[in-house]
């Protein structure tokens, strides 16, 4: 009776050990990981230049104006900044369920 108990817990302790191998092989075998990673990297690199090149245009767009023009432009960007937060949709609940106009009647 106690081997047949020792025998249960060292086929599970075998079968566990097989299991937890064949899926730290499976992870390795896709092969892809490094490809994606050097992929996401490539991306945020021209992300990271395409919006250091906006910057630059800006700037140089900047000292192209003129004083009054560049402190109007200082002035309206601040006045309007938040602008777009008014702009929302409203939100589900209200979309569903408009308030009724009055009756015609």
């Amino acid at each position: 009776m106690q081997f047949n108990q020792k025998l249960k817990i060292v086929a599970t302790v075998i079968f566990l050990f097989f299991t937890s191998i064949l899926f730290a092989q499976s992870d390795k075998q896709s092969g892809g990981s490094r490809k994606i990673h050097n992929a996401e990297k490539v991306k945020e690199e021209q992300s990271k230049k395409q919006e250091k090149a906006i910057k630059e245009g800006k700037k140089k767009h900047n000292k192209l104006q003129s004083k009054e023009v560049r402190r109007r432009m200082k002035r309206n960007d601040r006045r309007y900044h938040h602008s777009d937060a008014n702009d929302s949709r409203p939100n589900w609940l209200k979309r569903l369920f408009p308030k009724k106009r009055p009756s015609a009647n």
